[in-house]
């Protein structure tokens, strides 16, 4: 047997020199230990099959470490999680194998991973010799209640080539559906009388020919008249108000929103304003849980029915006529009074006039324009002009023209007797100072918060609700360094609801708002599809702000960029009008490394002084 080979250490100490000899076995000091190695997704302990040709995997081992999945070498983030994305599946079972290496190891850890590519569900088969409905189609799914003369969509898929024919509730006579192609059958159907319906069921049915068995499949009630028809009723039920301007419902305590339409948009799309509790509103139709009410006679919207409550018997239609309107002005504001002692509806909006210069539009509802005097006081020293504009029927619209291009900020207050629009003046900065943010408030929101909105979760299992207060505490520090003071919105691990948040901004006084949250996208087509920084804002005065914010963390962190985007309604930043607001979308906690960077302080010390420079860049260019 040969001799065992060793390495020797001289160690020397001081003022003697003393050789010391440590005999370790060289085998055992250049062998690390093989690293550890999991599978996050596809989840351990569930069955892995799936009908694509691809699965995504992500999986977590030491840092530092080599990392194949199926034979393709990936990259190994500081956290140790690994992603790779469309690992192509052969029909039937299949073992991909993920190895892991340390570093300067050539022992491999492996973990086989079985994914079964099953065929795809077979359609159904629909009869091709009998009448047939699929109950999951039937259309309306929802309580509606039409004006005189709308129409109400019906439809079905049903046997193709059928006649298949509706009843709306209280009629007699059936009307035809039209065959839009393979079975898909639709019409638009309206009630012939112009008074009050009940509302109800819409029956339906498919007629043959000839003599044919009845077949029923799907959620629908289909009941079969033999050989002849098969009948059914929609789930939803429809009915009819007259025209009415006295069935009028109160928006309540709590205000209520005004939507454009009832299609879904995530955090954007159909909103149109904010009601105070009072506003009256004339109510013409309903969809499911929204009332919709008309504004003007040209303009209607939805509301929540939830947030309403019926008018009082008796209560006439409200209508606001008013000959004039007053400005003046105090320090920090210019306020415009508007005589309006009917609750009315209104809505108050920024928007870019000529040559790109900012203005603040009220447009008061159920109104028309009276207004002979506009009075403008010395003390005003925000707003060059106001002018007065009917601009539809039933829609006066007040204009306020600023002095200088830009508005900072705006605020609309209901009095029992009128409407108050205050007009923020920019904050002064102390030129003097090392950083325009000396002696400025600015509140900082923390996205989330609580064990019951964490946020978005990463492959490292740290919430979102963390990373966002970590960074902003880091936000905060870089701006008391700057001489701001900071107003904290969210504290600890509170959970505050989000008007509460948007509350406290505003009572805050805070000339400038910043939301703090990361994002996180669906991850079926991969996990390493969307990376990169975004910042959000509501108000088209914002755009700026958010626009500096923007290009500084580009810059400092390299991320991709995922865009600048307006018309947010995330409800701080919505009902933020006082204090210019974004919303910093740090990265994307769905991409193993982004959540890397967003887990390292470093990343986030530079990112809230990225934000702080945007910030400063804004406030040089005002």
């Amino acid at each position: 047997m040969s001799a065992r080979p060793v390495l020797t250490l001289k160690l020397l100490t001081w003022p003697r020199r003393l050789a010391v000899l440590l005999l370790l076995p060289l085998a055992a000091a250049a062998q690390p230990a093989a690293p550890p190695l999991e599978v996050l997704s596809p989840r351990p302990g569930e069955p892995a099959s799936t009908v694509r040709e691809f699965v995504n995997v992500l999986g977590r081992t030491a840092p530092g470490s080599t990392v194949r999945v199926g034979g393709e070498a990936v990259t190994v983030f500081s956290t140790g999680v690994f992603a790779r994305d469309r690992v192509p599946l052969q029909p039937g079972a299949n073992t991909i194998e993920i190895e892991a290496r340390a570093p300067g190891s050539s022992e491999w850890q492996r973990l086989p991973l079985q994914v079964e590519r099953s065929a795809p569900p077979v359609p159904v088969a629909w009869p091709t010799a009998a009448l047939w409905l699929d109950g999951s189609s039937l259309r309306p799914a929802e309580p509606v209640m039409l004006a005189p003369g709308e129409g109400v969509e019906v439809a079905v898929r049903a046997t193709p080539g059928a006649r298949v024919e509706a009843r709306l509730p209280g009629q007699k006579a059936w009307q035809p559906l039209t065959d839009r192609g393979n079975g898909r059958y639709r019409a638009l159907l309206a009630f012939e009388a112009g008074g009050d319906i009940t509302e109800g069921p819409v029956q339906l049915r498919v007629l043959a020919a000839g003599a044919a068995p009845a077949v029923q499949a799907g959620k629908g009630k289909a009941r079969a008249k033999p050989n002849r028809a098969l009948t059914t009723a929609a789930p939803g039920t429809v009915g009819q108000w007259r025209e009415d301007p006295e069935r009028l419902y109160a928006v309540g305590a709590d205000g209520a929103e005004l939507l454009h339409g009832l299609h879904e948009v995530r955090l954007g799309g159909p909103f149109l304003a904010e009601l105070p509790a009072g506003t009256l509103l004339a109510a013409t139709g309903r969809r499911g849980d929204f009332l919709r009410v008309q504004l003007a006679p040209d303009t209607s919207a939805w509301v929540q029915e939830k947030n309403l409550q019926p008018a009082e018997p008796g209560t006439p239609a409200p209508q606001a006529v008013f000959t004039s309107v007053s400005l003046s002005g105090e320090a920090e504001h210019d306020l415009l009074s508007v005589p309006l002692a009917a609750r009315v509806p209104y809505r108050v909006f920024a928007s870019a006039g000529p040559e790109g210069r900012e203005v603040l539009d009220i447009e008061i509802y159920n109104a028309q324009l009276a207004t002979t005097w506009v009075s403008h006081r010395a003390s005003a020293k925000l707003v060059r002009q106001v002018l007065a504009e009917q601009v539809g029927p039933g829609r006066v619209r007040l204009r306020l023209l600023p002095h200088a291009a830009r508005l900072w900020g705006w605020r609309a207050e209901r009095t029992p007797t009128g409407l108050r629009v205050l007009l923020r003046a920019a904050p002064r900065i102390d030129a003097n100072a090392a950083s325009p943010l000396a002696g400025l408030r600015v509140a900082v929101e923390a996205g989330h918060g609580s064990s019951a909105n964490l946020g978005a979760v990463g492959a490292t299992g740290v919430p979102e609700k963390d990373i966002n207060r970590w960074t902003a505490e880091a936000l905060q520090a870089e701006l008391q360094a700057a001489g701001a003071q900071v107003v904290v919105i969210r504290e600890g691990d509170q959970n505050p609801p989000l008007r509460e948040r948007a509350r406290r901004v505003e009572a805050s006084q805070a000339h400038l708002f910043v939301s703090v949250h990361a994002n996180a996208t669906d991850t079926g087509a991969g996990f390493l599809r969307v990376s990169g920084t975004s910042h959000f804002y509501k108000h088209a005065p914002h755009h700026a702000l958010a626009a500096a914010v923007h290009q500084r963390v580009l810059a400092a962190t390299g991320l991709p960029d995922f865009g600048l985007v307006g018309n947010f309604n995330y409800t701080p930043v919505r009902l933020s009008t006082w204090a210019p607001a974004l919303l910093v979308e740090q990265a994307f906690m769905s991409h193993p490394g982004d959540e890397a960077q967003l887990l390292d302080p470093a990343f986030r010390a530079r990112l809230a002084q990225a934000v702080r420079l945007g910030l400063e860049d804004f406030l040089k260019t005002r």
